[in-house]
């Protein structure tokens, strides 16, 4: 099985010096006419070459794009997903049991949110798993299940511990931005709550937008850890409102697709009664009730986790397509012609 192709950065040991500031050397072009050139800056798009045009694209062809290729590759990207989304839920069914059986009214309300550490750990985590099956997927290539984790297994290691580095900075970047903020609060007899969600989500916003493609490069371009968050760091700079403004706008959606997919689960649950805190509901009511609640959500996360790890990663190719022309390596990769490389040159004498 050999690995895709054009996915090396600007730099890399894997990439020598080229014209094209990929590390590439620039396309031959074809044997027309001078009068009707290639376009030097993209690649022509066309059929045989995938379901996203290799140039740089806009708002909605990213979007448009995500759905389309997890809905080509639907196999690979929910069998990926599948056992994330079965974790979750089992173990949000357990936390709602439990406050059946012994938790309170608050602990009914916060239901929701014990888990929010562990989904957003498990969000990053498909990103990386699901990034090669984007990178074929751009060059017109379908990714078997099998393949796409054996792409994954040999990084996995690096893969998990940048997911904790990246849990641990947003963690600690919140508690360096809350702490000093709190004692100014309690000093100064300010409404706290609203004074700390203000002062102290958007810095966190922002450099969890700077580190997005951190988990695309290390998949894709072989990073170490600590590279790979250099790599995001340079290729959101610049773009940050825009990266923001898509994510934000996608994730709106995802949350729609998820309440109408998770939906089923809590129309029963409100029927029988058995929601969690609801103590009028009996163990068979309630138990039934969080057994539905649970195979629902299991088919949302599962249908919505691939459509965030492929929005990132497609996002990174786009990213790279604007600043170092990856769309011309991507055609060379795709076998368009007038994109192969040029032979070597004969040695003189001969």
């Amino acid at each position: 099985m050999t690995e895709t192709p054009g996915w090396t950065s600007p730099g890399s040991p894997e990439a020598p010096p080229g014209p094209t500031g990929t590390g590439h050397s620039a396309p031959t072009p074809p044997p027309a006419a001078p009068a009707a050139p290639l376009p030097p800056q993209s690649a022509p798009t066309g059929p045989g070459i995938g379901l996203i045009p290799l140039r740089p694209l806009g708002f909605g062809e990213l979007m448009d794009g995500t759905f389309a290729l997890v809905r080509r590759n639907w196999r690979a990207a929910f069998g990926l997903t599948l056992a994330l989304a079965a974790v979750l839920e089992l173990l949000q069914a357990g936390i709602d049991w439990w406050i059946h059986t012994s938790g309170s009214r608050t602990d009914a309300v916060l239901s929701n949110n014990y888990l929010a550490p562990l989904a957003l750990f498990f969000g990053v985590l498909a990103s990386g798993l699901l990034a090669p099956v984007v990178s074929n997927g751009l060059l017109g290539r379908d990714t078997p299940l099998a393949e796409a984790w054996a792409r994954v297994r040999g990084q996995l290691g690096r893969l998990i511990g940048l997911c904790l580095l990246l849990a641990a900075i947003g963690i600690g970047s919140l508690a360096l931005a809350i702490v000093p903020l709190a004692l100014l609060a309690f000093a100064t007899d300010l409404p706290g709550l609203l004074a700390l969600l203000l002062l102290t989500v958007p810095p966190v916003i922002w450099l969890s937008i700077r580190l997005t493609l951190a988990v695309p490069a290390l998949m894709l371009e072989k990073q170490p850890v600590l590279g790979a968050l250099k790599r995001s760091w340079r290729l959101t700079r610049g773009a940050w409102w825009r990266i923001f403004g898509l994510t934000l706008v996608f994730r709106i959606c995802l949350t729609v697709v998820a309440t109408v997919l998770a939906g089923p689960g809590e129309i029963v649950a409100m029927v029988l009664g058995g929601t969690p805190g609801n103590g009028a509901a009996g163990d068979g009511p309630a138990a039934i009730s969080i057994a539905a609640v649970a195979v629902c959500g299991i088919v949302a996360r599962t249908v919505t986790i691939p459509l965030e790890g492929a929005l990132q990663t497609l996002i990174y190719a786009d990213q790279r397509i604007r600043r170092e022309a990856l769309d011309l390596e991507l055609a060379h990769a795709a076998g368009l012609p007038g994109y192969a490389r040029p032979a070597a040159a004969a040695p003189s004498g001969a």
